[in-house]
Order: C-alpha cells, then sequence, then structure tokens
C-alpha cells in the first residue's frame, strides 16, 4: 500500500473521532462503528489495523468492504476511491441523501454531486476538504476543529476553486 492510502486511512479514522452521529444511527449501545469502503479497497489491511486497536466513542470498528448500494445499512462513514465508475458513485451519493452517513471521495467533482468530503491532493500533500451543507442534511456535526483544518466547499463548488481556495 503506498503511503498515500496510509494516511487517508488515519484521516478517515480521525474524521469518526471529530463529527458526531444523531444519535438514531447508533441505537444499539455496544454495537460496532461501521466504516464501509465501496468498490474497491486501495488500503489494503490499514483500515483492519486500525479497526483492531481503535475504537470510536467507545465502539469497536467494523470495517465493510461493500460492491452495491443494498449493503450500506448500519455504515456510518463510507469511502469511495476515484476508481469506482462515476455512475456507480452516484448511486449511492443518491441512495445516501439525507442519511446520517459521511461519505468521503477522492473525485474532483466529488463534493459537486453529493459528497459529504473530498481527499485531494496538493503540493505533495493529502488534504481534505468539507461540505457543511452535505454534513447539515446529512445531521452530522463537524467539530470546529476538524473544520479549521479543512478546505470548506460550498456544493456548487467546482473542482478547481476547491483546490485553488485550499489553504
Amino acid at each position: 500500500i503506498d503511503r498515500e492510502y496510509s494516511i487517508k486511512a488515519a484521516f478517515l479514522y480521525h474524521f469518526c473521532t471529530y463529527v458526531e452521529w444523531p444519535a438514531a444511527a447508533m441505537p444499539v449501545e455496544g454495537e460496532p462503528f461501521v466504516i464501509g469502503v465501496f468498490y474497491a479497497d486501495p488500503f489494503g489491511a490499514v483500515l483492519d489495523d486500525i479497526a483492531r486497536t481503535k475504537n470510536v466513542a467507545g465502539r469497536p470498528i467494523a470495517i465493510r468492504r461493500m460492491k452495491s448500494t443494498n449493503e450500506l445499512t448500519g455504515c456510518h462513514l463510507l469511502f469511495i476511491p476515484r476508481t469506482t465508475p462515476p455512475d456507480q458513485q452516484d448511486s449511492v451519493l443518491k441512495a445516501i441523501r439525507g442519511l446520517p452517513l459521511l461519505v468521503v471521495g477522492e473525485a474532483d467533482d466529488f463534493i459537486a454531486r453529493g459528497g459529504g468530503a473530498l481527499f485531494f491532493v496538493e503540493g505533495n500533500k493529502v488534504r481534505f476538504a468539507f461540505s457543511a451543507e452535505v454534513a447539515q442534511e446529512n445531521q452530522l456535526k463537524i467539530s470546529s476543529k476538524l473544520l479549521s483544518l479543512a478546505k470548506i466547499v460550498a456544493r456548487q463548488a467546482t473542482a478547481v476553486s476547491a483546490r485553488s481556495q485550499a489553504k
């Protein structure tokens, strides 16, 4: 696995600890916090290693690899790699709209298409952007600490503006 995805895996874990999900998203005490990876998994064993050694709000972490929107039930954070075909990305984004789920992607126009967060590489560093609009629609509260490190992007923003306005 390359360094970029090791860094992205660590960021995904930290997103879980700095985002607050509504109580209804985790109704049963002790059930795992579910991180999903859609289509193809670029992380290798890195996410599994994190799940073995960490927790989210006292809950164990479960990693699920998913191939269809039918498998999204019970997922809290979903990563969609850039290798996922655009039509598949769109079907996931349509299926989860308004659900308490943080969806993180890598495609340049991911937030414009309805994603909640975006990874991009700038100056040889992994950066991330959030859509406050999508977070609010999905009933998620993102910590100000996390937002202070992120680029905040309006849904209508283009990929070029997301990159050019990044810190």
